[in-house]
Formats: structure tokens, sequence, C-alpha cells
């Protein structure tokens, strides 16, 4: 992982991430005060000899002392020292568990030993620290060899007795909240790679990349369903979404260098991914540059642009195909673009999509106009595209961020390879964009054009446009 997905990661899930660490900071925080109170008091013996007056003597005596005192440390903890404490202070506790409360601690290079002892009062701890260090002294006499005069040669001096502390030193109620705010925020940081590595619904372009060396054209801004009735090209043509169509359109022209994408065929590996809303779209994106451009409806099953557009469907592409209408009684002339819907769905659209009339019907298409945009039929369910993905100059790929998952479109890319159909690249639809570049593009989220849903029964076959869709200028010329 990279640290831009690292980066990715933390601006995605930064919301989890901060809840977790709040909720495992007060988690931490209850249990430190559900904790009860530790006391910790520390008692010092220096270890001495008894023997000795030249150098030499003292010398060595120092040696054996520095020698012994690890052991006199260990005795500490033993019951031969401990049962005599239980006895005194009249504690219940075995010799073991008073033994897991004595610390016991020798500083390097030192004759000290340092005896600590906790308790849930401070009164205890330091009684109990003090009885350990005396019951120490006493049994290091006792076991300490004796002296010319029959005294003991190694004493046990308390240099510091241990006093009741001020305060607990632990739970430590801000070591337990930093420690579970970190726990919460690696939980967070966890389910985030967790949730990236299993979940395989696209995100972003770096997951298309993931898939096939495909390239992303342009990605296309999330609409609200209001906006998106007919197309942010009419309702909205300053704000940023309608310019991600306008990249679309000129991503395709740098495709276009010798002149050769006159067809278009837009789909998608399933229902819902935004097909028709892009070739919508796309097709109001390069009418503005002037050319004429026909938007034909070839989804034959669950057509689309008709009850979008609110145009007259009882004559279409399916009535051209049977050979029950020509081209100028079925186009409906809107604005600048012209539509060619659906018309009624046959019972085999299949096999009206692979059929000579169809190749025929598209190279004609492609003659009389400049542009063709053809929305097709999803790839996944039906096999009605192919046929038409196979005749086109090039096919664009629809996917919708957050719903499309990695194996769809790799399934989808796949077929269109099967037929060795041109695949111009991919569009992710439903990109939240940030509104940037407030000077160059007005994002106002309010229609400043009527909508071209508003088009009247009366005016579907007329050549006046409506004024549902006026743009600019009059319709293009036609071949």
């Amino acid at each position: 992982m990279e640290s831009s997905d690292v980066t990715r990661l933390i601006k995605r899930y930064w919301v989890p991430v901060v809840l977790l660490m709040l909720l495992g900071g007060f988690v931490a925080g209850l249990m430190a005060m559900a904790t009860p109170d530790s006391f910790r008091a520390t008692s010092k013996l220096f270890v001495s000899t008894q023997r000795g007056q030249s150098v030499q003597e003292l010398v060595q005596g120092s040696t054996f002392s520095q020698d012994q005192v690890l052991s006199y440390a260990e005795l500490a903890t033993a019951p031969v020292v401990l049962d005599p404490v239980r006895a005194q202070l009249g504690l219940d506790s075995s010799a073991a568990a008073l033994g897991r409360q004595i610390e016991v601690n020798v500083p390097l290079n030192t004759v000290v030993i340092e005896v600590s002892a906790v308790s849930g009062t401070a009164d205890q701890a330091a009684r109990l620290s003090n009885a350990v260090s005396d019951s120490l002294a006493r049994e290091v006499e006792r076991l300490a060899p004796l002296g010319p005069k029959n005294e003991a040669s190694v004493v046990l001096n308390k240099i510091s007795p241990a006093e009741a502390p001020r305060s607990p030193f632990a739970p430590d109620s801000r070591l337990y909240v930093l420690i579970g705010m970190a726990l919460g925020a690696g939980l967070a940081l966890l389910y985030a790679v967790a949730r990236e590595v299993l979940d395989t619904r696209i995100q972003h372009d770096a997951d298309i990349a993931r898939v096939a060396d495909t390239p992303v054209l342009a990605n296309l801004a999330r609409l609200s369903t209001r906006r998106a009735v007919s197309s942010v090209m009419l309702t909205d043509p300053q704000s940023s979404a309608a310019e991600s169509y306008r990249l679309l359109r000129t991503n395709l022209e740098f495709m276009e260098v010798d002149g050769s994408l006159r067809t278009l065929v837009v789909t998608s590996p399933s229902a819902g991914e935004g097909k028709t809303t892009t070739a919508l779209g796309l097709a109001l994106a390069i009418a503005e540059s002037g050319v004429s451009v026909l938007l034909v409806d070839a989804d034959l099953r669950r057509p689309g642009l008709a009850g979008r557009l609110q145009i007259d469907a009882g004559r279409g592409l399916s009535s051209m195909l049977i050979g029950q209408a020509t081209l100028d009684q079925a186009v409906v002339h809107l604005g600048k673009i012209d539509v060619l819907p659906a018309g009624p769905v046959p019972p085999n659209p299949n096999q009206l999509l692979n059929s000579a009339a169809a190749e025929s019907l598209i190279a004609e298409l492609g003659a009389r106009y400049d542009i063709v945009v053809m929305d097709t039929a999803p790839l996944l369910p039906v096999t009605d595209t192919l046929p038409l993905s196979k005749l086109a100059d090039g096919t664009i790929v629809v996917i919708r961020s957050g719903h499309t998952r990695r194996p769809q479109l790799r399934s989808a890319l796949e077929s269109l390879n099967t037929i060795h159909a041109r695949v111009l690249g991919v569009a992710l639809n439903r990109v939240r964009v940030r509104k940037r570049g407030a000077y160059y593009v007005q994002d106002t989220g309010t229609p400043r054009r009527r909508p071209a849903t508003e088009v009247g029964p009366q005016q579907q076959r007329h050549r006046a446009t409506p004024p549902a869709v006026v743009a600019s200028g009059s319709t293009a010329a036609r071949r």
C-alpha cells in the first residue's frame, strides 16, 4: 500500500477513525475509574560488613557485600521473610500472594536494596514495605557468617524508611485514555484496510486500473434526481457537472485524430449505472461544438430516452429495423440534437440488432450525421449491445462509483474484447466532485433553463425547437 492509498483511506474513513478513537478513550476512562487505586511505598536498606579495619579488609568486605546483595534481594520475597510479616500485620493472604505485592530492586554497582510494596491504601503500603525491610534485615543477620566476636558479619541498615504516598500510582487515567484512543484508532484503520481489500466496488480511477489497462475518459459528477431528469447540460450548463461531460467530449476528440469516431456506443456492465444519462449529456456536449448529432435509444428491452425527454415513442429504431418507418419519420428534432427513440418494444431485440438491417441502418446514420451516440442495453444481463459495439467505431463503458464491482467491469470488458470491439475507455459516473474553480464555473445547483421533460406532445414532431432545450442558434446542419 502506497502513501497515497493511506492518505485516501484516512480521508475516506476519518469519521469512523475519530469516533472509534473517542469511544476507545471513553471506555478506557471508565475502566480507569472502575479500577481500584494502588499505592506504592519504598524503603531502602544499605548492606555493610562488620569486619575489617585495614584498607585491604575493607575492600574485601565491600566486594563481598556487592557479591551477596543480589542474593539478599532475592531473599526478600521468600516465605522465610514474608511469614513473620504476615504474622506481624495480621494478613490473611499467603506468602506467595504477598510476594506478588513486593518488588525488590538493586541499583547497578551499589549495595543498596530498594523494597517496594503495593497495597490498596497508602498507610498499608508503607507498613508493608517497612515490615518486609525489617524482616529481611533480621533474616540476613541470622544467615550471615559470624565474625570474631560472634557478631553477624553482614548488617542491613535502613537508610530510608517507607512513607505513605500522597497519591496512587495506578491507575494512570491519562495513560488509560491515550491507550484506549490509540487502540480505537488502530481498530478503525484495520477495519478500513480490511474493507478496502475485501470490497471490490470501484471507487476511484486506481480501482479501474486493477481490472484492465483501459483509460478513464472522465469522472462524471454525482447529480441529484431532479437535476438528472433530463440532463445537467440543459438544467445547469455552467456547473462543474456539465463540465465533466465536456471533458468526456474533449477526451474523445483526442482519440478522433483521423476522424474515425462517427458512431459511438454507450453501455454499462449492468442496469442503473447511468449510461442513459451519460449518453444524453455526451450528445448535448458534442452538439455544442456545432456538429450534427443523433442520439439513438438502442436499448430495445427497457428504453428510457423517450420517457426522460417526453417524446413520442410510437415509431423509432425498432420500426425502422422492420421497415415500418423511415429515418425522417422516426427522428425527433430537439434543439441542437436529433433523437431516435427505441420505438415499440419488439419480442426479439437481439435478432433485430444482429440483423443485416441494423448494420445497414448504422452505416446510413453514420453517413448522415457527424456523430451518432447510441444508448444500448447493459452488457452482462443480455447480449444485445455486442452486435452494435462490433459495428460502431467505439464503445464507452459507463460504471457507477461505489456500485459497480471489479469482476463486473472485467466481465464486461472481456465480452467486448471477445468480439474485437474498440473500447475507447471507461466513464466513472456519480463521483463526488468537490466544487473548485468557482471563478470559471458557476455551480448554483438551481436550474437555469426549463428541463427537457417539459417538451409537450404538440412539439414532438415539429422542426420548431422546444423552449426547453434551446441552447444557442438553430439545429445543426444535417448531412
